[in-house]
């Protein structure tokens, strides 16, 4: 071995003790604490940046006040597109508006996190440091977004303490634990799979499959019946998330959801329920008020109006020209031609009412409680309910034949109970898995022969002749799914 190797060596190791004497004593404030001093993990990932780039492994390096480099510097052309690494939520996106620096944090399902520093901060053609948000991030992009792999975030530039160096990327990967890991070994990979280190390609179409996948830990065997799922079923479906972002599936388009809509406080969303068209959807929150995208239309809300209890649901009448909403008192408010036919505002009720569902001709309503209660007003029939059973879960919500002969309760369990003649084709607690998180939605199918139901965590669970159009939606950390809607299949041709 040669004196320069040894040495070599002998600074290696002394460069290890160094960042690990630092990191067994950094507090949490240090933001870190451990690395993988000398591992070469590979995290799989999309090349970070679109265009040639150059850069080395400079993992530990020295950077001043005791500091070492947790990253791979990408040194290229100030406003090159930066990509998603992976499938991926942002988790931090941080504007220094005007003079100020950027940088942006994308976290993906598993947790594992993936920073890029030194954001661009000048205008196009300047090095001004006037920090444009056009040119620092993709347009649109909001700290909560979830994006796909390859899909632009933002700008490569030289802001932060990188303001007289050459523009550079400062790329980052952590596992879900918090230790950092050479990130050179990933970006490396990911160039030699020609810019996507990720078996496939993120942006090439996949062929649908209509069936649910078989996945997740079984507890007990299937008793589920074998479904016979439709393309007839629905044209796709649009899952709610409880800060109001709206995540399509299959022919369900993204029409806009509550991050467009500016309040002083918190939305937090209740329902969503789609137009007749499919061309669009109602969003109510929790506080009653209404935001319509897409055709759907504005004919008022509850905002300003003391209630009794919080808004639970919104349900279109069938002409689509107006809408009901129901609070947990059983409270029913009417807009557009949706007519007033009663309520449980002033009854003494066991349990909180919890939904409402319209007749086909939007002439009466069901309203149910969560001990499963049923309440009938104008030409709404009673086909029974559970109100006197000893549930396992609560009834969160019911759903009616499309020919309004019977109708379906479920409850958080994902138990589902038939009344009048609705048929059963399944339930969650059937399917023997053990990794279900609570139901939170069902809705049926255009033929009454099948149904889904989608839990907090976005699985879609398909029955009958449901289609399967996809499901578990990339959200931030903590985030859950409160609501589902279907988009009705597209008409056949004569």
């Amino acid at each position: 071995m040669s004196v320069t190797l040894r040495l070599r060596h002998v600074l290696l190791a002394f460069v290890i003790l160094t960042v690990w004497a630092s990191a067994a004593g950094a507090s949490e404030g240090d933001g870190w604490s451990e690395i993988d001093a000398s591992g070469r993990s590979v995290r799989p990932i999309v090349f970070p940046v679109d265009g040639g780039v150059t850069y080395v492994d400079s993992w530990l390096d020295p950077r001043g006040s005791g500091r070492r480099h947790l990253g791979v510097d990408m040194m290229g052309q100030r406003l090159m597109p930066l990509l998603a690494a992976r499938d991926s939520c942002v988790t931090t996106l941080e504007y220094g508006g005007p003079g100020g620096s950027n940088y942006l944090v994308l976290t993906d399902a598993e947790g594992w996190e993936y920073r890029y520093i030194h954001i661009n901060n000048d205008s196009p053609g300047t090095d001004d440091g006037q920090n444009p948000l056009a040119w620092a991030f993709a347009d649109g992009l909001r700290q909560g977004d979830c994006v796909t792999a390859g899909t632009h975030v933002s700008y490569l530039g030289d802001g932060g303490n990188a303001e007289w160096a050459t523009p550079h990327l400062h790329f980052e990967i952590r596992r879900p634990d918090g230790i950092w890991i050479n990130p050179y070994w990933s970006v490396r990979a990911a160039e030699a799979a020609g810019g996507n280190g990720i078996t496939g390609d993120p942006s090439a179409d996949k062929e649908l499959s209509l069936e649910m996948p078989v996945r997740g830990e079984r507890c007990a065997p299937s008793v589920v019946p074998d479904g016979t799922p439709s393309a007839a079923s629905a044209h796709g479906y649009w899952l709610l998330d409880r800060s109001g972002r709206v995540h399509p599936f299959g022919g369900a388009d993204h029409h806009g959801d509550l991050r467009d809509v500016e309040s002083s406080k918190p939305l937090f969303a209740a329902a969503i329920e789609p137009t007749a068209t499919g061309e669009g959807y109602w969003i109510v929150d929790t506080t009653g008020g209404v935001h319509p995208f897409g055709d759907a239309a504005p004919l008022g809300d509850m905002v300003g109006v003391e209630l009794d209890g919080p808004v639970r649901r919104i349900e279109a009448h069938p002409g689509g020209a107006g809408y009901w909403l129901v609070a947990s008192d059983g409270g029913v408010f009417t807009f557009g031609t949706a007519a007033f036919h009663g309520s449980t505002g002033g009854m003494d009720l066991v349990a909180p009412v919890i939904s409402m569902t319209a007749t086909t001709t939007g002439s009466g309503y069901w309203l149910v409680a969560s001990d499963g209660g049923v309440f009938t007003f104008g030409t709404a029939a009673f086909h029974g309910s559970t109100g006197g059973m000893d549930l396992a879960a609560p009834v969160i919500d019911m759903t009616v034949h499309p020919n309004g002969s019977a109708y379906w309760l479920y409850a958080a369990d994902g138990g589902v109970f038939t009344f009048g003649r609705a048929g059963f084709f399944g339930s969650a607690p059937g399917l023997g898995r053990c990794d279900l998180a609570p139901s939170v939605a069902m809705r049926v199918t255009n033929s009454g022969n099948g149904y889904w139901l989608a839990t907090s965590e976005g699985d879609v669970l398909t029955f009958g002749d449901a289609a399967w159009y996809g499901d578990r939606p990339l959200m931030p950390p903590g985030e859950i799914v409160i609501d589902m809607a279907v988009r009705d299949a597209p008409p056949a041709a004569p």
